[in-house]
């Protein structure tokens, strides 16, 4: 006999014995996404859709109902507390950290059964889960609400998609595991987000025409405007500009030196400043808000100082600054990356990319 039929002949069952009579034998129970039977007391969840995996376990920040069936007085929402407990009438409190919900619908049963109920019935469902974080090369970091079905891929659209430099298959997930934490690296798109994940998007890398390929990261510098985020801090939170000197002024922790940093460097520098004597676990995100211009001269029509925009080329920079001159030389296109100690030049073509700091020299010809 298939699932379907057991099912059906069952309800049908129930229906025949009407709604009177003792709680006892097998019940089964059914609400949107799961389908829950009672076997003598034990509950087996079949989840459905896109629910989140029986093994998941409650923690602080969870929003969850507790049904006792036929006792109203018992039945409560209740949002586990930063100790990982609740409180609960004729029990008192409990302990739900760490805890998936059919171990905690299982230990009401079995304290509600011993002095006050014969055959209580009990249903543990989330309705409210804790956020998740996403940093790095994204647009827009920070927390976001948890949904079951969440994906990295969906993750990384909620926080504006990715930022110009991002790594597009390189993904990190922190999670946490009971009392600490578990580096996820092997990550894909399609993987899932718990709640309370923090997903990580690296920073890309880009080849220079040096000859041969050379990985680039792209690094803060002097005139960058970056938005700095301690979560749960709005105070210590701010946007800033970084200086000449390469410093960001940063409320309680002054002058901060992120030149020269990936925006991962400069999250793991503050949050580390902020770990030394100042918070417990700080969670910090970087971005770029708004990047440092890049220069153009030579013979190009207008040269100067011109704002970098993400998918900027060599050839849209040219066609920003007006177009070439009678006399330039259209293969003699040289360019200093900002982030290069010795500032040497490297010859380029219409189709490289262009990076914020950068300074693009249109060389000339004359035959």
């Amino acid at each position: 006999m298939n699932f379907v039929t057991l099912l059906a002949e069952f309800l049908s069952a129930v229906r025949a014995r009407g709604t009177g009579g003792h709680r006892t034998g097998n019940r089964w129970f059914i609400w949107p996404g799961f389908v829950v039977l009672l076997v003598g007391g034990q509950i087996l969840p079949c989840v459905a859709g896109n629910a989140l995996p029986v093994s998941y376990r409650l923690g602080t920040g969870d929003t969850i109902k507790i049904t006792v069936e036929n006792e109203s007085d018992l039945t409560l929402t209740h949002k586990v507390s930063e100790q990982g407990t609740i409180e609960m009438p004729l029990l008192g409190a409990i302990t739900v950290a760490n805890r998936t919900p059919k171990e905690l619908a299982e230990e009401i049963q079995t304290r509600l059964r011993n002095g006050f109920l014969v055959h209580p019935v009990v249903t543990v469902a989330v309705l409210e889960y804790p956020s998740y974080l996403v940093h790095g090369e994204v647009k827009k970091g920070g927390g976001y609400p948890f949904q079951p079905g969440m994906t990295v891929k969906k993750a990384i659209e909620s926080a504006g998609g990715f930022a110009p430099f991002a790594e597009r298959n390189h993904f990190t997930i922190s999670r946490r595991q009971n009392a600490g934490w578990e580096l996820l690296t092997s990550v894909s798109l399609d993987d899932p987000i718990m709640p309370k994940d923090i997903l990580h998007v690296s920073t890309s890398v880009t080849p220079q025409e040096t000859g041969e390929s050379v990985e680039f990261a792209y690094r803060i510098g002097p005139g960058d405007k970056l938005k700095v985020t301690v979560d749960n801090e709005t105070s210590l939170s701010a946007e800033v500009t970084v200086s000449a000197q390469g410093g960001i002024n940063l409320p309680m922790l002054g002058e901060v030196t992120v030149a020269n940093l990936t925006v991962k460097d400069a999250e793991e520098s503050i949050r580390t400043k902020l770990a030394a004597g100042f918070l417990v676990d700080p969670v910090v995100f970087v971005t770029v808000a708004e990047y440092r211009v890049y220069y153009m001269h030579g013979e190009i029509k207008k040269a100067g100082a011109f704002p970098f925009q993400p998918g900027l080329t060599v050839r849209k920079a040219i066609a920003l600054a007006e177009g070439f001159t009678e006399y330039a030389d259209r293969k003699g296109i040289l360019i200093v990356h900002d982030n290069d100690p010795l500032f040497k030049e490297h010859t380029v073509n219409l189709n490289d990319p262009i990076l914020p700091g950068d300074v693009v020299n249109v060389t000339a010809s004359f035959w």
